[in-house]
């Protein structure tokens, strides 16, 4: 038991009779795995950006972005199907209409990046004429769109703000899951471990 419900009777009362609702163990899975697939697509980006233009450690890290963002993409589709039929755990009793309101609107722009952003960054690929074949089987993934430059320039454009927005997103996300387990010392932060 934490110290803020230990040095709280009423809370304390109330933690005994409520255990520890956490998420369903396929949802923790979607939810770190498909974290680690944006991180490392971030990762890759930055990188990128710090390799000379044309070299082998540029494109690999291109490859390794790209290949990040499908397979967060693939992932975030039986995530949300998961979060829809099953739900997501009661928020804690004593948290405040803010407090509640705040995570729903992070937690919807989470879902819109999720999907936007691989989709997005897909259709600079098929604007700017490149294909992804998947490794090792030479089977090309398909074309939404025809190759255009001003279209890829614009889809890309769009790709990279909502990236940089979503830094805050994300952190904001991240933080304000510490702030509940160090701070308010509650199980938000234990509900998805």
């Amino acid at each position: 038991m934490d110290k803020a419900i230990k040095s709280d009777p009423a809370r304390r009362s109330l933690a005994a009779l409520t255990p520890l609702e956490r998420y369903t163990p396929p949802a923790i899975f979607f939810h770190w795995a498909v974290a680690l697939l944006i991180v490392i697509a971030y990762a890759a980006v930055i990188t990128k950006g710090y390799l000379p233009r044309g070299s082998a450690p540029r494109a690999l890290s291109m490859v390794i972005h790209e290949w990040a963002g499908v397979l967060a993409l693939v992932l975030a589709v039986p995530r949300l199907l998961w979060r829809v039929v099953k739900g997501a755990p009661p928020a804690p009793p004593d948290q405040a209409w803010f407090v509640r309101t705040g995570s729903s609107l992070v937690h919807l722009l989470l879902y819109v990046f999720m999907f936007a952003q691989p989709v997005l960054g897909y259709l600079t690929l098929n604007a700017g004429g490149h294909v992804l074949t998947i490794p090792g089987l030479d089977i090309a993934l398909p074309q939404f769109i025809g190759q255009d430059d001003a279209t890829r320039r614009s889809i890309k454009d769009i790709h990279e703000t909502i990236g940089n927005a979503f830094y805050w997103v994300i952190g904001l996300h991240a933080l304000a899951a510490l702030w509940h387990h160090y701070f308010r010392r509650d199980d938000t932060l234990r509900r998805m471990m």
